[in-house]
């Protein structure tokens, strides 16, 4: 069981990794590097003003579904580590008390030996795959997920 101050500390720690998310996110939206994410973000919301499904300008829109990703990702991770935590997946993925996490580890470290060109990016993905091909799991991980909307986020 998680005390107050646990809790505190816990949601500070979110706070801090989610702003690192928006801004890498951010950054990624605009880098030459990857102009396909600029001009996905441009295209869907050419598409939000046209349907007035906004007034905003791009950057306000553009901002927003940045914090959507961040947020889907940030809240994804921590939505596995309770599965984790609490025995309803197994075996353990990203994290869990004692042999668990050496497990998670080994997991961790496996699937880069056999995918050595991916990211963590990749390996949080398909962790989320496989829980969104569960029944109990679908909905929340599955192709609705704002994490995926932005797909090549910490990719290449």
């Amino acid at each position: 069981m998680i005390d107050r101050l646990q809790s505190k500390l816990l949601l500070d720690d979110l706070k801090k990794l989610l702003a690192r998310v928006e801004a890498d996110l951010l950054a990624r939206s605009a880098d030459a590097d990857v102009p396909e994410i600029g001009a996905r973000l441009r295209a869907e919301y050419d598409r939000a003003r046209a349907a007035k499904r906004t007034a905003n300008t791009f950057e306000e829109w553009r901002t927003d579904r940045i914090t959507q990703a961040a947020v889907a990702w940030v809240l994804s991770c921590v939505f596995v580590r309770f599965l984790e935590d609490n025995d309803f997946v197994s075996p353990p993925r990203i994290a869990g008390p004692g042999d668990r996490l050496s497990t998670a580890r080994d997991t961790h470290q496996h699937f880069f030996t056999s995918r050595p060109r991916d990211t963590d990016r990749e390996f949080l993905v398909s962790i989320f795959d496989e829980l969104a091909a569960l029944p109990g799991t679908a909905d929340i991980f599955g192709v609705h997920n704002a994490l995926r909307e932005i797909p090549t986020w910490l990719s290449g």
